[in-house]
């Protein structure tokens, strides 16, 4: 994957393309607590977390297809913030899990890509302490926004902390293909219990915000 040249004409289209679908979904979301009328309208309001994810799960896929962290950067963090704002609004569904677990590589894909980079290396890019402090922020919210919602939908929910998670967890991550982020299949997930995999949620992002933070300096 090449990064696209900044100000080029794809990294415009895309960006285009990506605002166009986020404010889609930003409507479709906002429809759900409006009394418009729904007949003829192409962008309905949200019923289910899973006609939200259906719309989301292509842009997360485009956003790690475009190999460029400056856009992955940032639109992460937007379809992340989406991913956790709209908990709240639905019953919680397990399909919230294979969201998380793309952009969880996501982001640890270009952590580690930028924490790999020497001062002067090839990589003409770095992850600012900003970004990581935001990143890390959204992230913890995520996981207690994600219990509180599978808690009031009835599931016997909690998230420890990463380093109390089994270090078994370790030989069963998957890799970043080249074409689109992988995660577990939805048969291995689903035999896990909620609460498991609640404690997984983002695990990979903490790791490396948790060494990358402490060795640096918050910003002022």
């Amino acid at each position: 994957m090449h990064p696209l040249r900044p100000g080029s004409q794809k990294e415009i289209a895309l960006i285009n393309y990506l605002d166009d679908k986020l404010l889609r979904i930003t409507r479709r979301h906002a429809k759900k607590f409006s009394n418009e009328r729904r007949d003829n309208d192409d962008t309905p309001g949200y019923t289910t977390y899973d006609e939200f994810a259906t719309d989301i799960e292509p842009l997360i896929d485009i956003v790690w297809i475009s190999g460029t962290p400056t856009i992955q950067i940032p639109y992460f963090l937007t379809l992340a913030g989406q991913i956790c704002s709209y908990l709240e609004a639905f019953p919680f569904s397990t399909s919230f899990f294979p969201l998380a677990g793309k952009i969880d590589e996501g982001f640890a894909s270009v952590l580690r890509a930028a924490n790999n980079n020497s001062p002067g290396g090839s990589l003409p890019f770095n992850v600012s302490m900003t970004d990581k402090v935001r990143i890390k922020s959204l992230v913890e919210e995520t996981r207690v926004a994600a219990v509180n919602a599978a808690s009031a939908s009835g599931y016997a929910a909690s998230a420890p902390a990463i380093s109390e998670i089994d270090s078994e967890d370790d030989d069963d991550d998957t890799d970043m293909g080249d074409d689109d982020i992988t995660v577990r299949t939805d048969e291995e997930l689903d035999v896990l219990p909620i609460s498991l995999r609640l404690s997984r949620v983002y695990k990979q992002t903490l790791e490396i915000l948790g060494d990358s933070l402490t060795s640096g300096s918050l910003p002022g």
